[in-house]
């Protein structure tokens, strides 16, 4: 039997490169999977009433507790969230809880959330689904900066034999700041005109003024002369 070579004299052997140890490399993560079609809201029919009112106060909460009565029902009617009776029963059960308030400012009736109501929105919000909530909150803030827009923008149609001119006048306290008209072809065209407007009226006449502040003489070329 040979004998077993001990520690020290164990042959040595050169091995060829450096011996290191590479993990498994984790694998990519799955690419992000684009949806063909967006994921629709819930049908209306499938909510509870009680939907319905938190939903409504967790609009209002987005606006410091208080909205104009008509900017509300525009939000929620207008936007084919509820129809008619749906909505004022909704309202309807925020009044009877003293979950909201009507109260009167400036000639405007307002719907004004209570503590209580504040405090039933925070917790109750999440039972709403999000991509519900998120629709209509989207639908407010465009009803809030379009009727916010409306205040300080006079807009008026003036039709004459070639078409349509579209009028606006932008006011501020009261005070004519800015008056433009435009002529358009027609009357369809006139309003589309100022439904883009509307979407962001500071931006559109902040541009006007910023082009006729950095507005320079048109440059001539007389290489030629």
């Amino acid at each position: 039997m040979k004998p077993e070579m001990r520690q020290d004299e164990q042959q040595q052997y050169d091995l060829p490169g450096q011996m290191a140890f590479f993990p498994d490399m984790e694998p990519d993560p799955a690419p992000h999977i684009l949806l063909r079609k967006p994921i629709p809201p819930p049908e209306l029919s499938q909510m509870e009433d009680w939907h319905f009112c938190i939903i409504m106060s967790d609009v209002l909460m987005r606006f410091d507790g208080k909205l104009p009565e008509a900017w509300l029902f525009d939000i929620m009617v207008g936007g084919k969230y509820l129809s008619n009776f749906l909505y004022h029963d909704a309202l309807g059960s925020l009044l009877e809880s003293k979950a909201v308030e009507r109260v009167t400012e400036r000639d405007t009736d307002m719907i004004v959330l209570t503590e209580s109501g504040r405090q039933n929105a925070q917790n109750l919000r999440l039972m709403v689904p999000k991509i519900f909530r998120d629709q209509v909150h989207l639908t407010a803030l465009r009803c809030v900066a379009r009727q916010k827009a409306l205040r300080d923008l006079n807009i008026t149609y003036e039709p004459d034999e070639n078409g349509c001119k579209l009028c606006l006048c932008c006011m501020d306290h009261g005070t004519e700041m800015f008056f433009l008209r435009i002529s358009t072809p027609s009357r369809d065209v006139a309003e589309e005109l100022s439904e883009r407007i509307l979407r962001n009226p500071a931006r559109f006449f902040g541009k006007i003024i910023d082009l006729a502040m950095t507005n320079e003489e048109e440059q001539f070329d007389l290489t030629d002369n």
